[in-house]
């Protein structure tokens, strides 16, 4: 039954017919439903202008529509969902709307990405908040301790991701967050690898601010995201960036009320033709394929893809098996990892090197096959072998 559903889904994705494709920790593959929509749209847009009654309330509904998706993805209420444009918008939002004073607290961790460093560091430059370093998400490293060590009343927020980006961890973020919550401090998660690879439920995992990415894990389009900002946290989190959909009401004498729940912070006009496709891609994850059943593969592969590329000769394993999901980073004694990457990118194998550290990282998406991790696998052996030979 796995097998015959495995093989309609992939029928769906063009892109994973035609290579390896194992980098959707970058970008995921665009679904046949997306991409349909996706030309719908603009051609009515093209053929039938973008002005109109009609026009304007295609664009609302679909942006309504859209966030109730997100909003059943993440099993919280709509009004606490605001569309936007990627993780790092997100993370901004929550971030720049707190009340920061100098000698205020951030903990983060040297693993995260910029999407969440860099706002962080703004704000270090802007108000004089001091950075705490940690090596949470690091392999070896445990994220309780790790927290334990650092936290005190000057935290104001903790940022972390879900899953790191660099180490392919799963963090666990019910036991961070009810750590940080025993102070005033907010958890804001960087959930860009997490949301659509393992379960994210926000009101399980007891975080204050959610930012996730369309593009990678969810198969949207490239300018889609959304963030979760709990009920009780809305009143409180200031406006950043201000506009049309922001605003309730105004004057001109300088008052405005800001529009109801998460809404607010919406300031820029998402492109509507990819604001459908992934919400019609959203539906279809989760009516035709199913999220338990997508948690359950993607973890599978990668158990299968970790396994088979720690027997190679050579390998050292970075990612740690008991903590992780669909991202496996990993390198070699013999070649490097961009070289490595870029020599089986050749092969027609999509995976990509990491930064820090300098790794390669491998995705197993729930539409991988056993026989693309196998592709790999044969196609680093062939890249070591064809290295040795070129240097002997």
């Amino acid at each position: 039954m796995d097998a015959e559903k495995i093989e309609q889904i992939r029928a769906n994705f063009p892109a994973v017919l035609a290579k390896a494709y194992l980098n959707t920790g970058t970008n995921g593959p665009f679904p046949e439903c997306g991409h349909k929509a996706t030309l719908e749209y603009a051609q009515k847009q093209y053929e039938s202008g973008r002005i109109g009654f009609e026009s304007f309330t295609e664009m609302f509904r679909e942006f309504t529509l859209a966030t109730k998706a997100v909003a059943t993805l993440l099993g919280c209420d709509s009004e606490e969902i605001v569309l936007t444009h990627n993780t790092t918008e997100g993370m901004n939002i929550a971030l720049m709307g707190m009340d920061w004073s100098k000698g205020d607290e951030i903990i983060t961790a040297t693993t995260e990405h910029p999407g969440g460093l860099y706002p962080a560091y703004l704000l270090k430059q802007r108000y004089g908040v001091k950075i705490r370093q940690t090596s949470i998400g690091k392999p070896g490293v445990n994220p309780i301790t790790e927290l334990k060590r650092v936290l005190n009343s000057r935290t104001k927020a903790v940022v972390l991701s879900h899953v790191s980006w660099s180490s392919g961890m799963v963090l666990p973020i019910r036991e961070i967050a009810d750590l940080v919550h025993q102070t005033d401090a907010l958890l804001i998660c960087d959930a860009a690898q997490s949301c659509g690879m393992v379960p994210s439920n926000v009101y399980e995992l007891g975080v204050d601010a959610y930012a996730i990415s369309g593009q990678k894990w969810l198969c949207g389009p490239d300018g889609t995201g959304a963030l979760f900002i709990r009920k009780n946290l809305i009143g409180s989190l200031a406006q950043t960036f201000v506009g049309y959909f922001g605003i309730k009401a105004s004057d001109y004498s300088g008052n405005f009320v800001p529009n109801d729940g998460a809404k607010r912070y919406m300031a820029a006009t998402l492109y509507p033709p990819s604001v459908k496709a992934w919400r019609v891609t959203l539906e279809w994850l989760e009516q035709e394929v199913g999220w338990d059943w997508i948690y359950k593969r993607i973890a599978e592969l990668g158990q299968y893809c970790y396994e088979q590329i720690s027997e190679l000769p050579g390998v050292s394993m970075y990612t740690p098996k008991e903590s992780m999901a669909g991202l496996v980073h990993f390198s070699f004694e013999q070649i490097t990892a961009p070289d490595l990457s870029t020599k089986l990118a050749e092969k027609g194998i999509q995976v990509r090197p990491t930064p820090d550290p300098v790794l390669v990282r491998a995705s197993t998406g729930f539409y991988n096959s056993v026989e693309d991790i196998d592709r790999l696998v044969k196609g680093i052996a062939e890249v070591i072998a064809e290295t040795a030979t070129a240097k002997a």
